[in-house]
């Protein structure tokens, strides 16, 4: 994997902006025939601005990177969604509207973030108007920061963002916002909202959080290797990339988490996107040592801070949730597993962690709605070895085998050995491998 599709490189096209409809709404979905470019989520990109490609006052238009005469009329409110969205990357308008627009009409949410998505004169967009089209055949907004916005969100947050080249393309927005819920859940603030004094300003929106650090997926890249049947060096170079990451700073907890939308297979290891395959990769990523001669992983090598590493499975569904529970138990049943795994529905991941980072009391659930937890054996004697390590070794044997007997059926043919024996070819990753397993 990509360990999700939402990780999916797009090139960039350079193409006209979307024509609007007389209400001002960007079109209906494009047909098979259109081209997309313009159309669905293509928004609005900064290399389009930058060439001239966009007119004054159009939906997310930017020059520079600065956020022009905003300075001075934004509003606490305004700056915090602007580091929200900083933060995760993309938002839909009701995970705005539970964020910092709590207990506000609709006419009010879409009109302010209409107003932060349009250029007047020297005022440049801070944000910028994306879309998809969900299971039900309805669109849905989705909100995303423009150059400018990115300047702002650093300001904020001290510290730079960088701009993406691109967006992430329509068809992949519902899952990029998705696992966006759990930060809204562990962000947002609890119990009914409560209106400001009369003459004063709101005071109700949520936060950055302080008490975790999120990580967007568009911030991770967490290379590894393994070995494959694929000489001659028997080495890929792969890389790990959740969905979203979730630091947990007073405990030293790193969740890596991955959100599981039920559209890609559970137990087919051969598919990039599978579960069982993700687990897999997860175990080489999280236990596999970069050299033999030293006792350093790949996770220890990238996070060199103590943290304990946890994986976590997000799932729409309960059905979902207990299939990726007996899945793992099925692989740990054949491995030492030493990392922690969980599988979650998100509203049970969002009490739960809200529970573990914000001290809240969760409701006791009743006992038939307690999640099952995926349980791992006591630690081993011995050493971790992957499956295709066990491979590597098994054909590494039997290579051996074949040239002994060659030899041999030489020797007993009455006929003089005249040709120096090869070595194996896996003769160097078998011996690593042995040397990593003994040491």
């Amino acid at each position: 994997m990509p360990s999700a599709p939402v990780k999916t490189d797009e090139s960039l096209r350079s193409g006209r902006p979307p024509h609007r409809a007389g209400n001002g709404e960007l079109p209906a979905p494009a047909p098979p025939s259109q081209p997309l470019d313009g159309g669905a989520g293509a928004g609005i990109s900064f290399v389009e601005a930058e060439a001239g490609g966009v007119d004054e006052g159009e939906d997310g238009a930017e020059g520079k990177s600065g956020i022009g005469s905003w300075r001075g009329r934004l509003t606490a409110r305004d700056k915090e969604l602007v580091s929200h969205l900083g933060l995760v990357r993309y938002l839909r308008t009701d995970q705005i509207a539970e964020l910092v627009f709590p207990g506000r009409a609709q006419s009010v949410i879409s009109g302010r973030l209409g107003e932060l998505s349009q250029r007047h004169g020297r005022t440049r967009a801070l944000i910028k108007k994306l879309w998809f089209v969900n299971s039900e055949g309805k669109r849905v907004l989705v909100w995303a920061l423009t150059p400018s916005g990115y300047a702002l969100a650093g300001e904020q947050l001290g510290r730079q963002f960088k701009v993406p080249r691109h967006d992430v393309a329509h068809q992949f927005l519902e899952h990029a916002t998705g696992v966006n819920d759990l930060y809204v859940a562990l962000t947002k603030k609890a119990g009914p909202p409560r209106p400001a004094p009369r003459g004063k300003p709101a005071d109700d929106f949520a936060r950055v959080p302080s008490a975790f650090r999120w990580v967007a997926t568009e911030d991770l890249e967490l290379p590894f290797s393994e070995y494959v049947a694929k000489p001659p060096d028997h080495v890929a170079d792969r890389r790990l990339q959740p969905d979203a990451m979730l630091e947990d700073l007073i405990r030293k907890r790193r969740y890596l988490i991955e959100f599981e939308t039920g559209s890609a297979t559970v137990r087919n290891a051969q598919h990039n996107t599978a579960t069982l395959t993700k687990i897999g990769r997860y175990s080489n990523f999280l236990l596999g040592p970069t050299q033999v001669s030293v006792p350093q992983t790949y996770y220890s090598k990238h996070f060199n801070d103590g943290y304990k590493p946890v994986v976590v499975f997000l799932t729409r569904t309960e059905a979902r949730r207990d299939t990726i529970v007996k899945v793992a138990e099925e692989y740990w049943g054949a491995v030492d597993a030493r990392f922690e795994l969980r599988a979650l529905t998100m509203a049970e991941a969002g009490a739960e962690f809200r529970a573990r980072l914000l001290g809240e009391t969760p409701r006791p659930p009743s006992p038939d709605l307690n999640p099952p937890r995926v349980t791992k054996p006591a630690t081993l004697e011995g050493t971790f070895i992957s499956f295709r390590e066990i491979d590597l070794l098994k054909r590494f044997q039997e290579e051996s085998l074949q040239i002994i007997q060659r030899v041999r059926h030489t020797v007993r043919a009455g006929k003089p050995v005249t040709i120096e024996p090869r070595y194996p070819e896996l003769m160097n990753p078998a011996a690593m491998v042995l040397q990593r397993l003994l040491r």
